[in-house]
Protein backbone atom coordinates (compact mmCIF):
# COMPACT_ATOMS: atom_id res chain seq x y z
CA UNK A 1 0.00 0.00 0.00
CA UNK A 2 1.12 3.19 -0.61
CA UNK A 3 1.14 6.92 1.16
CA UNK A 4 -1.47 8.55 -0.65
CA UNK A 5 -3.93 5.23 -0.08
CA UNK A 6 -3.43 4.75 3.86
CA UNK A 7 -3.79 8.43 4.31
CA UNK A 8 -6.93 9.24 1.87
CA UNK A 9 -5.54 11.57 0.28
CA UNK A 10 -7.11 11.59 -3.13
CA UNK A 11 -5.42 14.34 -4.64
CA UNK A 12 -5.33 14.36 -8.39
CA UNK A 13 -7.67 15.94 -10.69
CA UNK A 14 -11.13 15.94 -10.06
CA UNK A 15 -10.20 15.03 -6.29
CA UNK A 16 -12.45 17.30 -3.93
CA UNK A 17 -10.70 19.55 -1.51
CA UNK A 18 -9.62 18.84 2.10
CA UNK A 19 -10.44 21.86 3.19
CA UNK A 20 -14.59 22.34 3.51
CA UNK A 21 -14.36 26.47 2.46
CA UNK A 22 -12.51 25.16 -0.63
CA UNK A 23 -15.83 22.66 -0.89
CA UNK A 24 -18.28 24.41 -0.58
CA UNK A 25 -16.77 27.34 -3.04
CA UNK A 26 -15.99 24.64 -5.56
CA UNK A 27 -19.99 23.31 -4.98
CA UNK A 28 -20.97 26.93 -5.41
CA UNK A 29 -19.36 27.54 -8.77
CA UNK A 30 -19.89 23.93 -10.17
CA UNK A 31 -24.10 25.02 -9.25
CA UNK A 32 -23.65 28.65 -10.99
CA UNK A 33 -22.05 26.99 -14.21
CA UNK A 34 -24.91 23.82 -13.79
CA UNK A 35 -27.64 27.09 -13.77
CA UNK A 36 -25.82 28.91 -16.86
CA UNK A 37 -25.86 25.64 -18.97
CA UNK A 38 -29.48 25.17 -18.05
CA UNK A 39 -30.28 28.59 -19.09
CA UNK A 40 -28.51 27.95 -22.11
CA UNK A 41 -30.18 24.55 -23.05
CA UNK A 42 -33.96 26.04 -21.67
CA UNK A 43 -33.37 29.16 -24.17
CA UNK A 44 -32.37 27.10 -27.26
CA UNK A 45 -35.27 24.65 -26.62
CA UNK A 46 -37.93 27.75 -26.35
CA UNK A 47 -38.74 28.07 -30.16
CA UNK A 48 -41.70 29.88 -28.95
CA UNK A 49 -39.57 32.93 -27.59
CA UNK A 50 -37.25 32.38 -30.47
CA UNK A 51 -39.44 32.78 -33.10
CA UNK A 52 -41.13 35.87 -31.65
CA UNK A 53 -37.78 37.34 -31.22
CA UNK A 54 -37.33 36.56 -34.83
CA UNK A 55 -40.63 38.17 -35.91
CA UNK A 56 -40.16 40.85 -33.97
CA UNK A 57 -36.74 41.79 -35.73
CA UNK A 58 -38.14 41.10 -39.46
CA UNK A 59 -40.92 43.38 -38.55
CA UNK A 60 -39.19 46.04 -37.29
CA UNK A 61 -36.79 45.94 -40.53
CA UNK A 62 -39.74 45.71 -42.71
CA UNK A 63 -41.01 49.26 -41.06
CA UNK A 64 -38.14 50.58 -41.98
CA UNK A 65 -38.09 49.43 -45.33
CA UNK A 66 -41.51 50.49 -45.92
CA UNK A 67 -40.67 53.93 -44.26
CA UNK A 68 -38.01 54.46 -46.79
CA UNK A 69 -40.13 53.32 -49.37
CA UNK A 70 -42.87 55.55 -48.35
CA UNK A 71 -40.37 58.27 -47.76
CA UNK A 72 -39.18 57.85 -51.59
CA UNK A 73 -42.46 57.63 -52.92
CA UNK A 74 -43.65 61.14 -51.70
CA UNK A 75 -40.93 62.53 -52.59
CA UNK A 76 -41.49 61.51 -55.81
CA UNK A 77 -45.17 62.28 -56.10
CA UNK A 78 -44.16 65.69 -55.16
CA UNK A 79 -41.92 65.78 -58.02
CA UNK A 80 -44.82 64.85 -60.62
CA UNK A 81 -46.98 67.37 -58.82
CA UNK A 82 -44.29 70.53 -58.93
CA UNK A 83 -44.46 69.05 -63.20
CA UNK A 84 -47.59 68.65 -63.34
CA UNK A 85 -48.77 72.00 -61.92
CA UNK A 86 -45.64 74.17 -63.69
CA UNK A 87 -47.38 72.27 -67.64
CA UNK A 88 -50.78 72.79 -66.19
CA UNK A 89 -49.84 76.74 -65.34
CA UNK A 90 -48.12 76.80 -68.71
CA UNK A 91 -51.19 75.96 -70.64
CA UNK A 92 -53.41 78.00 -68.64
CA UNK A 93 -51.60 80.94 -69.47
CA UNK A 94 -51.29 80.09 -73.21
CA UNK A 95 -54.96 79.96 -73.27
CA UNK A 96 -55.48 82.98 -71.18
CA UNK A 97 -52.80 85.15 -73.58
CA UNK A 98 -54.38 83.59 -76.87
CA UNK A 99 -57.85 82.78 -75.95
CA UNK A 100 -59.48 80.01 -78.47
CA UNK A 101 -56.91 81.52 -81.29
CA UNK A 102 -54.31 79.90 -83.39
CA UNK A 103 -50.76 80.12 -80.85
CA UNK A 104 -47.51 81.31 -81.75
CA UNK A 105 -46.32 77.92 -82.69
CA UNK A 106 -49.60 77.93 -85.34
CA UNK A 107 -51.57 75.02 -84.02
CA UNK A 108 -54.88 75.79 -82.39
CA UNK A 109 -54.84 75.62 -78.56
CA UNK A 110 -56.76 72.72 -78.13
CA UNK A 111 -53.53 70.71 -79.69
CA UNK A 112 -51.57 72.54 -77.95
CA UNK A 113 -53.28 71.81 -74.78
CA UNK A 114 -53.43 68.17 -75.74
CA UNK A 115 -50.04 67.79 -76.51
CA UNK A 116 -48.57 69.20 -73.13
CA UNK A 117 -51.22 66.70 -71.36
CA UNK A 118 -50.21 64.17 -73.03
CA UNK A 119 -46.32 64.97 -71.87
CA UNK A 120 -47.89 65.75 -68.67
CA UNK A 121 -48.99 61.80 -68.64
CA UNK A 122 -45.70 59.99 -70.00
CA UNK A 123 -43.87 62.26 -67.61
CA UNK A 124 -46.61 60.92 -64.51
CA UNK A 125 -46.41 57.57 -65.90
CA UNK A 126 -42.62 57.16 -66.44
CA UNK A 127 -42.07 58.44 -62.38
CA UNK A 128 -45.13 56.33 -61.11
CA UNK A 129 -42.88 52.93 -63.00
CA UNK A 130 -40.19 54.18 -61.27
CA UNK A 131 -41.28 54.49 -57.92
CA UNK A 132 -43.48 51.06 -58.36
CA UNK A 133 -39.65 49.57 -59.56
CA UNK A 134 -38.23 51.16 -56.37
CA UNK A 135 -41.06 49.90 -53.86
CA UNK A 136 -40.43 46.12 -55.65
CA UNK A 137 -36.82 46.78 -55.28
CA UNK A 138 -37.38 47.50 -51.37
CA UNK A 139 -39.62 44.52 -50.72
CA UNK A 140 -38.34 42.04 -49.06
CA UNK A 141 -38.01 38.32 -51.12
CA UNK A 142 -40.87 36.53 -49.20
CA UNK A 143 -43.24 39.67 -49.61
CA UNK A 144 -42.50 39.52 -53.92
CA UNK A 145 -42.72 36.13 -53.88
CA UNK A 146 -46.32 35.76 -52.06
CA UNK A 147 -47.36 39.22 -54.21
CA UNK A 148 -46.45 36.91 -57.42
CA UNK A 149 -48.64 33.89 -56.08
CA UNK A 150 -51.61 36.40 -55.56
CA UNK A 151 -51.15 37.99 -59.10
CA UNK A 152 -51.53 34.24 -60.73
CA UNK A 153 -54.16 33.55 -58.48
CA UNK A 154 -56.15 36.77 -59.91
CA UNK A 155 -54.89 36.03 -63.38
CA UNK A 156 -56.12 32.25 -63.41
CA UNK A 157 -59.46 33.54 -62.08
CA UNK A 158 -60.23 36.69 -63.74
CA UNK A 159 -64.20 36.77 -63.71
CA UNK A 160 -64.53 36.19 -60.28
CA UNK A 161 -61.76 38.80 -59.52
CA UNK A 162 -63.65 40.76 -61.95
CA UNK A 163 -67.36 40.51 -60.35
CA UNK A 164 -65.59 41.31 -56.74
CA UNK A 165 -64.00 44.18 -57.90
CA UNK A 166 -67.31 45.59 -59.64
CA UNK A 167 -69.39 45.01 -56.86
CA UNK A 168 -66.84 46.76 -54.20
CA UNK A 169 -66.77 49.88 -56.80
CA UNK A 170 -70.62 50.13 -56.86
CA UNK A 171 -70.72 49.86 -53.32
CA UNK A 172 -68.05 52.22 -52.27
CA UNK A 173 -69.93 54.49 -55.70
CA UNK A 174 -73.18 53.90 -53.51
CA UNK A 175 -72.19 55.17 -50.63
CA UNK A 176 -70.62 58.09 -51.80
CA UNK A 177 -73.50 59.19 -53.43
CA UNK A 178 -75.66 58.58 -50.15
CA UNK A 179 -72.83 60.29 -48.62
CA UNK A 180 -73.09 63.46 -50.64
CA UNK A 181 -77.33 63.76 -50.70
CA UNK A 182 -76.53 63.82 -46.95
CA UNK A 183 -74.82 67.33 -46.91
Amino acid sequence: MTTAEGTGDQSGPGAPPDDPEALVEEITRTREELGNTVEALAAKVDVKARAQQKATEVSGQLKSKVRDVTQGLSSKAGQVKGEVSDRTAGARQAVAENGKTVLGSGQPVTKTIAGRAAQAGTTVQSVATQAGATAWAATPEPVQQRARRAAATVNQHRVPFAAAAAAAALLVGGWLVARGRRR
